[in-house]
C-alpha cells in the first residue's frame, strides 16, 4: 500500500489542518460577536447551549461556559479536519486546489449536517449570536483554516522529502572526457611493436608483402651487402 500524500496522513495533515480551523474560525466568530456588541467569547459560550439552554449567550466568561464551549468546538474542528483528510486519503497527488476543495467542501458539509440534519439541540450554536450571515462566515472560515493547514502539510512534506538524503554521485567537473585514443595503424604496430615482438624496423618488407632478412643486419661492419674482402674489412 502506498503511502498517502503529506496533506492526507493524520500525523502531518489532520493536526493542522484542526488547528488552523480552530483558530480562524474562532477568530471570525469573535470579532463578528464583538462587531454586534457582544463580547467575544458569546459564540463558545452559545456552543454549550445543549446543556444549559439558550440563555447560556448571557453567561460571563468562565471555565464552566467558555471553556466547555472552547473544548467543543477545537473538538468539533478536528472532527471535521479529519473528515477532510480522509476524502483525499486515496488522491495519488495533491496541491492547492485539492487542499482548497477538501476544506471548503467539508466546511459545507459541515454546515448541512449541523443545521440540516442534527436536531436545532445539538447544533453549534452560533446562530444564537448572530445572524444566518454570521454562521454561515464561521463555516466559511473553518473551512479556508482546513485548507491552509492541508496546504501548509503539503509543503512541509516537500521540504522533507527534499532534505532526505540521496546516494552521493561523482562530482562532475565541467570538463569532456577525453575521447579513448583509435587503436594503432599496421604501420604504427611496426614502429612500437609490443615488448615480445622483434623490432621489424631491422627487417625489410618487400612491395609482396613479404618479410626478408636484412644482410646488413649480420653486423659485418659493411655499409654494402655481401662477404667483403679481408683487407677491405676496416676491423683487421
Amino acid at each position: 500500500m502506498t503511502r498517502p500524500i503529506a496533506m492526507a496522513r493524520f500525523d502531518l495533515g489532520w493536526p493542522l489542518a484542526g488547528a488552523f480551523a480552530t483558530v480562524l474560525s474562532g477568530l471570525v466568530l469573535g470579532a463578528l460577536a464583538a462587531a454586534r456588541g457582544l463580547p467575544a467569547w458569546a459564540p463558545l459560550n452559545a456552543t454549550t447551549h445543549a446543556l444549559y439552554g439558550p440563555e447560556v449567550t448571557r453567561t460571563a466568561l468562565d471555565l464552566g461556559h467558555t471553556g466547555l464551549g472552547a473544548t467543543i468546538h477545537v473538538a468539533a474542528c478536528f472532527f471535521w479536519s479529519a473528515v477532510a483528510v480522509l476524502l483525499i486519503r486515496r488522491a495519488p497527488r495533491g496541491g492547492s486546489g485539492l487542499a482548497w476543495i477538501a476544506g471548503l467542501g467539508t466546511a459545507t458539509m459541515a454546515g448541512l449536517v449541523d443545521y440540516g440534519l442534527l436536531p436545532a439541540r445539538l447544533s453549534p450554536g452560533w446562530e444564537l449570536v448572530l445572524p444566518p450571515l454570521g454562521v454561515a462566515a464561521g463555516l466559511a472560515a473553518m473551512g479556508v483554516g482546513m485548507a491552509l493547514g492541508l496546504m501548509t502539510a503539503a509543503a512541509l512534506g516537500r521540504d522533507r522529502l527534499d532534505a532526505t538524503p540521496r546516494p552521493r554521485t561523482a562530482p562532475t567537473t565541467g570538463t569532456v572526457a577525453p575521447r579513448p585514443e583509435p587503436p594503432p595503424s599496421p604501420v604504427e604496430q611496426l614502429r612500437h611493436p609490443a615488448p615480445h615482438v622483434l623490432d621489424q624496423r631491422q627487417q625489410r618488407i618487400d612491395p609482396a608483402d613479404v618479410v626478408t632478412e636484412d644482410p646488413n643486419r649480420l653486423g659485418n661492419g659493411m655499409k654494402q651487402p655481401g662477404d667483403p674482402e679481408t683487407e677491405e674489412r676496416p676491423d683487421r
